[in-house]
């Protein structure tokens, strides 16, 4: 049996669009409509390629996440410098961008703040990305204690906790603050915490 022709468009990019829409409107206040404007792609091969809208959606989350998720984690283990140069690096950046006044904030944090409480199967996934965060967050953490740059005493998951909330905090507030100052105070706030 034949593979069947291929598709006149690709698939990943599609995916791109989406999700920068939903990123945008948020699941509700996207328009199947307004997907396939921005797709370039009919109803009929949306849902050919990607089964539903709920579907495309939760691949869009899934694409940011690993993403946006895995250059944090990357930049948390950068070995060409020490835990915390590391730390402060990410998290100046998340403030730099997230406090430029044109931010549409974290697709995660947008979510999440979206999510229905009922819905199970969305609360687990954004756990999930949440968590593995937390993790990337705690292991930079203990790797600062043992470098003895970062208080020995502070409990590594409470401070990985608390930058977890810091990062989605300063990304909410990115889609509607103009300026960079409550971002940048809660940053430098949250670092002098850390500091041995």
């Amino acid at each position: 049996m034949s593979p069947g022709p291929a598709k006149a468009f690709d698939p990943e990019e599609a995916l791109e669009h989406a999700r920068d829409v939903f990123w945008r409107c948020g699941y509700d206040g996207t328009a199947i409509s307004e997907l396939e404007a921005e797709m370039g792609i009919g109803r009929k091969s949306l849902y050919d390629t990607f089964g539903s809208k709920r579907a495309l959606y939760l691949r869009a989350l899934e694409q940011y996440t690993d993403s946006v998720i895995g250059r944090i984690c990357r930049g948390l283990a950068d070995p060409r410098s020490g835990p915390l140069q590391n730390l402060e690096r990410v998290l100046e950046k998340l403030q730099r961008h997230h406090g430029s006044g044109d931010s549409h904030g974290c697709l995660l944090g947008v979510a999440i703040a979206q999510a229905d409480p009922d819905d199970v199967e969305l609360a687990d996934l954004l756990r999930g990305y949440l968590a593995r965060l937390e993790t990337a967050f705690e292991r930079n953490i203990r790797s600062g204690q043992a470098a003895g740059v970062i208080d020995p005493d502070a409990r590594a998951k409470d401070l990985a906790r608390n930058l977890v909330a810091l990062t989605q905090g300063m990304a909410l507030m990115g889609r509607v603050t103009e300026t960079a100052t409550l971002p940048r105070s809660a940053v430098r706030a949250a670092l002098h915490a850390l500091r041995a």
